[in-house]
């Protein structure tokens, strides 16, 4: 199997996301694309809302594709949520499969300060969506992890691979999904409408203390 996981601390999970999974589950044939909430992020500040609520709003933004798993993964894990050892743990369950950790070129140019970042490709592909809006790498470091492993496809390999796609994305953000809900302005069309009721119902983002960074 080729298995795409696609990390987030989801708050609130959007249009964008769910845009992003399908594409690369589409343009890359693969069998499903697990959602892992990110329960305790070690590169952002804690989210207001809770664990609960964002694995709520996660589910029911899944549930209309049958592409998309909603993965509890990292919640049920102790600790701060590791990319490197999400990958590890789904490599043990998934020996013989490929697994491709998904994620935007805004993340990218992060990478080499993420926790053994450098030990991603031992289990699984790194599969990059660009953005013309996002900067480019500029660490010398990773440049140079990228110049080494990065490929055109990634054929039968199981891990090791780079591969960046330049594939159209829906440009939403969280931050600006949260800062609307706090102005009284309507977000509908930027959320599911399963979610979007699951905030009006919980009065989710409504405060200035509810707004700050995350995917």
């Amino acid at each position: 199997m080729r298995i795409g996981l696609y990390g987030g601390t989801f708050d609130p999970v959007h249009l964008g996301h769910v845009h992003a999974a399908l594409a690369v589950h589409q343009h890359l044939s693969l069998d499903r694309v697990h959602m892992i909430l990110s329960a305790r992020p070690s590169h952002r500040q804690q989210p207001l809302t809770t664990n609960a609520q964002r694995w709520e709003m996660l589910q029911l933004a899944c549930s209309p594709h049958d592409a998309l798993v909603a993965d509890d993964t990292e919640l049920r894990r102790e600790g701060k949520s590791y990319a490197v050892e999400t990958l590890r743990q789904f490599r043990k369950q998934y020996a013989d499969d490929q697994l491709c950790w998904i994620m935007g070129m805004d993340s990218y140019v992060t990478l080499a300060t993420w926790e053994r970042w450098q030990s991603l490709l031992c289990f699984g592909h790194l599969v990059v969506l660009q953005r013309p809006d996002h900067e480019a790498v500029t660490d010398a470091m990773l440049q140079a992890y990228e110049d080494r492993y990065r490929s055109a496809s990634l054929d039968e390999a199981r891990f090791g691979k780079i591969v960046l796609l330049p594939l159209p994305m829906r440009s939403i953000a969280a931050s600006q999904i949260r800062a609307m809900r706090e102005q009284g302005r309507d977000v509908a069309e930027l959320i599911d409408q399963r979610v979007c009721s699951y905030i009006k119902q919980h009065e989710l983002y409504l405060t200035q203390e509810g707004s700050f960074e995350s995917e």
